[in-house]
């Protein structure tokens, strides 16, 4: 195998690197929210990006996007999530061909009572590791490796803060 074949050993090591991240950061965020309330991080993300959105209602197909689950992933999730009644799914007015994700009265409580120490697990075991020019520096990575992947998601995230 020729040296333009290989990651470089800094390339190698960088990507075994993030691989860690991206396998044990969700891991103990998993197992925190099961622990406090009984979901898994991609059925808390769900929650959470339906409480951000505006009258917490959001087409199926922008939800999986920010919620960065796939569409199929994202119906069983939600169908668990009616299942506690916290998410109701209805067609849109407006096109029948699309579903509406609507967060109920009590989903919203869900993500009130878990956000605080959710936030606080995140920045225990990624930010409180960083500075602050660190923490600017990984946003405009992790910027510039999703948008060729995913630009959809990208699209839809809050604005950047201005610096």
């Amino acid at each position: 195998m020729g040296e333009e074949e290989r990651l470089s050993a800094q390339q190698d090591r960088t990507w075994s690197l993030l691989i860690g991240v991206m396998m044990w950061l969700p891991t103990e965020l998993d197992a925190y929210l099961e622990r406090v309330a009984g979901l898994s991080h991609a059925e808390y993300q769900v929650l959470r990006w339906l409480s951000l959105t505006e009258d917490r209602e959001v087409h199926m197909t922008r939800l999986a996007a920010t919620a960065s689950v796939t569409p199929s992933h994202l119906s069983r999730i939600v169908a668990r999530l009616q299942k506690r009644g916290w998410i109701t799914r209805s067609s849109d007015p407006a096109d029948a061909r699309r579903t509406l994700a609507r967060l109920t009265d009590a989903g919203a409580d869900v993500v009130a009572a878990t956000e605080p120490g959710y936030a606080s697990q995140v920045r225990d075991h990624l930010f409180a590791h960083l500075t602050t020019e660190q923490s600017e520096q990984l946003e405009d990575i992790t910027e510039a490796v999703l948008t060729p992947l995913r630009a959809d998601c990208v699209e839809l995230l809050p604005p950047r803060a201005s610096r």
